[in-house]
C-alpha cells in the first residue's frame, strides 16, 4: 500500500493573549489515498494508521497525543472513493505524489483543503489589495536593484540599442517596453516553473544542507558587494549585447531582451532566489509568474525611462562615490538574506545577535554615523537617516538578546519561553514535598499552578493572571508551587493527580490547599486575575 495525497484542513488565525494562534476547529475530513499493487485481489484492506495532535480550546490545553488505531476499507474500482458525498469537493487527480521526505502537495481544487503561505496569510489579511500590496513589493524590490552597481552600468548600453534608430519618442517608448517586456517574461517563466514544483523547492529548503549551501552562496555574493573581489557581467557579454544593436523592429528588441535578462541574472541572482523560495509556496502558478514578472518590470523602469527620452541619461548620475555605497548597502542585504535562511536551524538567540552586529555594522560603515553639514547632500542625508535606523535596531536586538540571556540583567519575563521562566511577580517553587512541608511547618496555605513545555494556555494564565500585580499580592501569603507535569501517563502526573484527587489530567490546572493541606478548589484552564484573587481569598 502506498499512501498519497494526505490532505490536511486549512487552519486560520485566531486572537491568542497578546499573539495569535493557528488553529483548527469544527467537524473536518482529512482525505487521503490508499494505492495498492495491482497484484492485490481483495475486497477489502485494513490499514495501521497513526494520527498525532493536540486538543485545546481557549481555556486549557490537553497534552499531545498519538492515536493509533485501523481503518478497514472497501477497495474501489479505477480509483473511485466510495463515499460521493465525503469526496464530491475534492479533486485528487490535480495532487503530486508526496514521496517519503517531501512536503505535502498544496496544489487542491478544494477551497476547504489548501496550505498557508506567509505570502497567502498577507492576502489572507489584507484582502483583494494584499495581491497588489505583495506585487508593489516585488516591483519596488527591482526597481532599487536597478542601481546596484551590476545593473546600472547596463543603462547606456539599453541608450546604444536604441539610439541608432531614427524614431519619435512614442517609438522609442514601444520599442523599449517591449525590450523590459520581454525581460519581464523571462523572470516571470522562472516563477511559474517554481510555483508549478514548489513541493519539491520546499522539500530542498528543508534539508540544512541546502539552506547551508544556500547562505555561503548569498555570502560569496555579499563578499564581490564589498570589493573583495570582483563579481561583475563579463565585458564579452556586455560587448556582445551591444554589438547587437543594429537589430530594428520589435522582434529584434523582444530578442535583445530575453539576452539582457540571462545577461543581468548573475548580478540579481540572490535577490531573485530569495523570491523564488516565497514563490514556492505559494501554489499559484499565475501569481507565481506575476510576482517576477513585476520583479521585472521594476528591474526594468530605468531601461524604458532612457529608452524612451535618450536625453534622460544625462540626467541620471555618474558613476562615483555613491554607487560604492548602494554597492556595500547591497552586501548588507545579502548577508541579512543568508541570515534569514539560516534562521531555521540556528537558535533565535544567536541569530538575533549575529542580526544586530550586522546591523551596527551597516550603521558604522554605512554612513549613520557621519557627520552632516549645510552643503550635505539628499543622498548624504538619506546615508544618515538609514545608518541611524539601522542602529536603533541593532542595540534593541543585541540588548534584548543580553538581557534575555541573563548576560547583564536578570531575564526579564518579555524575553522569556517557557511558564517556568516567566517569574516576575510571584516566587515559584518546584519541588513539591519540600514546598508542602514547609507550607505546614509555617502554617501557609498552598498556591499549586502546574504547567508543561507544550502547553500554550499555561504561559497565558503565568502572563495575564500570575504576572498581575494584585494577584501577585495576594499570593504573598500562599506557599506558591509550580509544579511541570509534562505527560499524562508519566509517573510524577499520576501520582499528582492521585494525591491530589484530580480525575482527568488537562493544564493548567491551579490548586489551592488550605493551611492545613486540604484541597479547597482545582480550576482548570486559564483563569481570569479577578476570579483568582476572588477564589484565593477564600483560603485560611
Amino acid at each position: 500500500v502506498k499512501i498519497t495525497n494526505i490532505l490536511y484542513p486549512k487552519s486560520h488565525m485566531i486572537p491568542f493573549f497578546d499573539d495569535s494562534l493557528s488553529v483548527v476547529d469544527g467537524d473536518f475530513y482529512i482525505p487521503f489515498t490508499a494505492k495498492l499493487d495491482e497484484s492485490y485481489t481483495g475486497s477489502e484492506i485494513t490499514l495501521n494508521l497513526q494520527f498525532e495532535y493536540q486538543p485545546c480550546n481557549d481555556k486549557e490545553c490537553k497534552a499531545p497525543n498519538i492515536l493509533n488505531t485501523s481503518l478497514t476499507l472497501p477497495i474501489g474500482e479505477n480509483g473511485q472513493p466510495q463515499n460521493d458525498k465525503i469526496f464530491a469537493g475534492i479533486d485528487f487527480t490535480a495532487q503530486t505524489e508526496q514521496t517519503e521526505g517531501q512536503a505535502l502537495s498544496e496544489n487542491v481544487v478544494s477551497n476547504d483543503y489548501q496550505q498557508t503561505s506567509e505570502i497567502e496569510a498577507l492576502i489572507t489579511e489584507h484582502g483583494f489589495w494584499g495581491y497588489f500590496l505583495v506585487l508593489g513589493l516585488a516591483f519596488v524590490t527591482g526597481l532599487l536593484l536597478s542601481f546596484s552597481p551590476c545593473t546600472y552600468p547596463m543603462i547606456p548600453i539599453t541608450v546604444s540599442i536604441f539610439a541608432g534608430q531614427s524614431r519619435s519618442i512614442g517609438k522609442g517608448f514601444i520599442l523599449s517596453l517591449f525590450y523590459v517586456l520581454s525581460m519581464a517574461v523571462i523572470y516571470g517563466i522562472m516563477g511559474l516553473i517554481v510555483s508549478l514544483i514548489g513541493g519539491v523547492f520546499g522539500a530542498w529548503l528543508a534539508n540544512p544542507i541546502v539552506v547551508i549551501s544556500m547562505s555561503v552562496v548569498f555570502v560569496i555574493f555579499a563578499l564581490s558587494m564589498f570589493g573583495v573581489y570582483s563579481l561583475e557581467v563579463p565585458m564579452s557579454l556586455r560587448n556582445k549585447l551591444g554589438s547587437t544593436k543594429k537589430k530594428s523592429g520589435i522582434v529584434g528588441v523582444i530578442i535583445l531582451g530575453a539576452i539582457a535578462a540571462l545577461v543581468i541574472s548573475p548580478c540579481v541572482g540572490p535577490f531573485v532566489f530569495g523570491i523564488l523560495t516565497y514563490i514556492s509556496t505559494v501554489g499559484n502558478p499565475l501569481f507565481g509568474f506575476l510576482i517576477l514578472f513585476v520583479f521585472a518590470i521594476g528591474l526594468g523602469t530605468l531601461y524604458m525611462i532612457v529608452g524612451t527620452f535618450s536625453s534622460a541619461i544625462n540626467s541620471l548620475p555618474g558613476a562615483g562615490e555613491w554607487m560604492e555605497t548602494v554597492k556595500k548597502f547591497f552586501g548588507f542585504v545579502l548577508l541579512m538574506m543568508a541570515l534569514y535562511f539560516l534562521r531555521t536551524i540556528i537558535p533565535t538567540d544567536i541569530l538575533a545577535i549575529l542580526s544586530g552586529l550586522l546591523l551596527l555594522s551597516l550603521a558604522v560603515f554605512g554612513g549613520g554615523l557621519d557627520r552632516l553639514s549645510k552643503d550635505s547632500s539628499m543622498f548624504d542625508r538619506l546615508k544618515k537617516f538609514i545608518g541611524i535606523l539601522a542602529f536603533i535596531v541593532s542595540i534593541y536586538l543585541l540588548l534584548g538578546s543580553l538581557v534575555s540571556q541573563g548576560f547583564i540583567h536578570k531575564p526579564f519575563s518579555g524575553f522569556s519561553t517557557t511558564a517556568e521562566s516567566k517569574q516576575k511577580l510571584i516566587d515559584w517553587q518546584t519541588d513539591l514535598e519540600r514546598g508542602l512541608a514547609d507550607a505546614k511547618a509555617s502554617g501557609k496555605p498552598v498556591l499549586i499552578d502546574t504547567w508543561a513545555t507544550w502547553c500554550a494556555n499555561c504561559k497565558v494564565l503565568e502572563e495575564k493572571t500570575f504576572n498581575n500585580p494584585d494577584v501577585a499580592l495576594e499570593a504573598k501569603r500562599f506557599q506558591a508551587l509550580k509544579i511541570q507535569l509534562e505527560k499524562s501517563d508519566s509517573p510524577e502526573s499520576k501520582q499528582f493527580m492521585k494525591k491530589f484527587g484530580i480525575k482527568s489530567y488537562s493544564l493548567p490546572t491551579t490548586l489551592l490547599l488550605d493551611s492545613n493541606g486540604n484541597v479547597k478548589k482545582i480550576m482548570q484552564g486559564v483563569v481570569e486575575p479577578e476570579d483568582m484573587i476572588a477564589e484565593m481569598k477564600k483560603i485560611k
